[in-house]
């Protein structure tokens, strides 16, 4: 019978468990979701006005003459470095308020790249 009270009398242990994660959110830009809503967006773009856009502005980042950037113009060929190439994805950034992740920016090598 003692046996059969101390198994009676033990109490509830509690035990704290703290999970820690490395996950990582993706963010694409190019569409806006709203949780309480479930309505996706999507831009309508004119190709030529983003083409003409994105060849100002690496023309201008680059000090070079607009007529000398073509869609199928390499960014080396035009005379960009490293730097010029991170401060024109960050102008074209700024103008179509998007966000280019690292490995999408390093893909991109010429003016019609950077306009798609």
């Amino acid at each position: 019978m003692a046996a059969l009270r101390a198994t009676m009398s033990l109490r509830p242990t509690q035990v704290s468990l703290r999970v820690r994660t490395n996950a990582v959110r993706t963010v694409r830009p190019a569409v806006a979701v709203r949780a309480h809503t479930r309505r996706v967006v999507f831009a309508s773009v004119d190709k030529e006005q983003v083409l003409s856009d994105v060849r100002g502005i690496i023309a201008e980042q680059l000090g070079t003459d607009l007529d000398k950037v073509a869609a199928d113009s390499k960014f080396v060929d035009l005379g960009a470095d490293s730097l010029d190439t991170v401060e024109i994805m960050m102008a074209l950034e700024e103008k179509f308020d998007i966000t280019l992740d690292e490995e999408g920016a390093e893909k991109i090598s010429t003016v019609g790249e950077a306009a798609e």
